[in-house]
């Protein structure tokens, strides 16, 4: 569910270039919106995927301007998507592993953002390093829950799909 194939690729292309004119044109933009109500769910899903746009953004933000480390982050995160979704995921999984992967690169660029700002210390406020680390800190709790309810619906659909270990602040998934 989440690769794509190549027919689905090409219909999103078209969409796209349909999106295109439709910026300039109205006739385009009804035929945009018939096309849309005809098409399938997985075409519908990667088209309004916000989570894979933010975390380009996000990539970019964290690579300092590195094209090598931007194009890196968001690879990985989008192979860490797959991955955690298994086999033949359900809907709902393939939601959730997408989420984890999205809040993985927030925490990756909170934790820059926070170090690049302890180095500055002497340039930047306590109380505007304080308040970064409570966005991180928050940042990494989303992060584990999204894992953690991830886990537990991989845990609803049979013993083999994942084993679940929730400590004190740590969450291990194996498979």
């Amino acid at each position: 569910m989440l690769e794509l194939t190549e027919a689905t690729r090409r219909r999103i292309r078209e969409l796209q270039e349909l999106a295109d004119k439709a910026e300039e044109d109205d006739g385009a933009r009804r035929e945009l919106r018939r096309r849309l109500r005809e098409e399938t769910p997985e075409v519908l899903a990667r088209c309004s995927d916000s989570a894979r746009s933010y975390r380009t953004l996000l990539a970019e933000r964290s690579s300092g301007g590195n094209p090598l480390r931007k194009e890196a982050i968001s690879e990985r995160a989008g192979r860490m998507a797959i991955e955690l979704a298994g086999d033949n995921p359900t809907p709902l999984e393939a939601l959730l592993s997408e989420r984890v992967a999205s809040m993985w690169v927030l925490v990756e660029l909170q934790e820059a953002l926070l170090a690049a700002w302890y180095y500055k210390a002497k340039a930047t406020s306590p109380a505007f390093i304080l308040q970064m680390a409570r966005l991180q800190e928050s940042a990494h709790r989303r992060y584990l829950a999204a894992i953690r309810t991830l886990a537990q619906v991989q845990k609803l659909q049979g013993p083999s799909r994942v084993q679940v270990n929730i400590g004190s602040n740590q969450v291990n998934v194996s498979r």
